[in-house]
């Protein structure tokens, strides 16, 4: 076990890098940041990644920077499997790239890169951007202060409130948002896509995931899938243009369905939804 401690004050950023094993991340009401490894594998490999790891703070008086970087020396040594523990202030900048890692967080950061090959993330809230890029792991967010940039080859995607606009793409894995403040664009091949609130346009397309949207405010929808049903509802009063169409399945709406535009005044929400071989339901919200 290695156990580090540094004076950092409130604003810090964390730069993560590990080659196998598991981050666990606590922001906390501290003007310390604490790093201590662990090993999971107990072998000699281990012990020495850990003994060699980077561990260190730089910076000036305003803003420091903690590295823990032991990807570089876990390439000299196979089966090392490492236990990254740190607990940091809260609205710490993290930035993390890992080849097969897990990555588990309590407590509010201020920013999230990551870059993993394989591994589950989970964290609480957000208050800046968060960009997240894995080939295989579930992704689940809090509440999110800036915009959202998901990608995910074999993972489902959940995520809290955006305030910003959200961008998520997965290969085989459902994608859930509870509130997307700004432009929402969500694409699977193989997954479902709910998103329970959209306060502006969206554009959702599945090859065989069904789609929902609880509620739409305003702005331009546009569902499309190859194989899967597209449901959604429009905000209570709120006027609207709709062409909703299935090759193969049935299209109910409570609201009038045009392939032209209404005359007037722009409607507050343009929808277009079509799918190949899916039913079609569109409803007040």
């Amino acid at each position: 076990m290695r156990h580090e401690t540094f004076e950092t004050g409130s604003s810090v950023e964390l730069q993560v890098q590990l080659g196998a094993g598991e981050i666990r991340l606590e922001a906390a009401n501290t003007n310390e940041t604490t790093v201590q490894l662990e090993p999971i594998k107990h072998n000699e490999a281990t012990t020495k990644a850990i003994e060699n790891a980077r561990v260190e703070m730089r910076g000036g008086t305003d803003r420091h920077e903690v590295i823990v970087d032991l990807r570089g020396r876990t390439r000299l040594f196979r089966g090392v499997e490492v236990l990254v523990q740190i607990r940091c202030p809260e609205g710490a900048d993290l930035e993390v790239r890992c080849g097969s890692a897990s990555l588990q967080g309590t407590g509010r950061l201020g920013s999230i890169k990551l870059n993993s090959g394989s591994g589950e993330v989970v964290l609480d809230e957000i208050d800046a951007d968060a960009k997240i890029n894995t080939a295989s792991g579930d992704v689940r967010l809090g509440d999110i202060g800036g915009e959202a940039n998901i990608n995910s080859a074999s993972g489902d995607v959940e995520l809290g409130a955006v305030v910003g606009d959200v961008n998520v793409n997965t290969a085989s894995g459902d994608i859930t948002v509870r509130a997307a403040g700004g432009k929402l664009k969500a694409n699977s091949a193989s997954g479902e896509v709910t998103v329970r609130e959209a306060r502006s346009s969206l554009s959702v397309n599945t090859a065989s995931g069904d789609q929902t949207v609880g509620r739409l405010s305003e702005g331009r929808a546009e569902l499309k899938s190859a194989s899967g049903d597209l449901a959604i509802g429009i905000k209570e009063g709120a006027t609207l243009w709709v062409d909703a169409r299935s090759r193969s399945g049935s299209v109910r709406s409570e609201l009038p369905v045009s392939e032209t535009p209404p005359e007037g005044a722009q409607p507050q929400v343009e929808l277009k939804a079509n799918t190949m071989s899916g039913d079609v339901e569109i409803t007040r919200a």
